[in-house]
């Protein structure tokens, strides 16, 4: 009972395998799919990607966007370094939000993957340009 600290057995419905079977086969017979259309598609459309600025690597503002986002993204065009350390020692910021952040320009096509050296190049064009 609630409130106790005794556990309470309960019960649910014994559902044999073959029920199951006939149940998935009726759905398939009479139902409609419903399918999503943006995970057909690949993902978000392209105006969804670009962001509001339009700027292709522009993060989608989303809840876990980073509010240093913008400054960082700043700091490496202009800086043309696309370093871990680079971008913690600029904003002040620890090692794991800065790799974050260097992680989320990486996934918006502004610096390449990390290279066998551990150095990123900087893909996106120099700030004013």
């Amino acid at each position: 009972p609630p409130g106790t600290g005794y556990p309470q057995r309960v019960h649910g419905a014994f559902v044999a395998d073959d029920e199951v079977h006939r149940v998935v086969e009726y759905l398939k017979t009479t139902g409609e799919p419903d399918y999503v259309e943006g995970i057909l598609n690949g993902g978000l459309d392209a105006e969804a990607a670009a962001g509001s600025s339009g700027a292709p690597w522009a993060e989608a503002g989303g809840e876990d966007s980073d509010p240093l986002y913008d400054e960082a993204v700043s700091f490496v065009l202009k800086s043309r370094r696309a370093s871990i350390s680079s971008v913690q020692r600029q904003l002040r910021i620890g090692y794991n939000r800065a790799a974050r952040l260097i992680e989320q320009m990486e996934g918006a096509g502004l610096v390449s993957a990390m290279e066998s050296n551990g150095n990123r190049t900087v893909l996106a064009p120099a700030a004013g340009e």
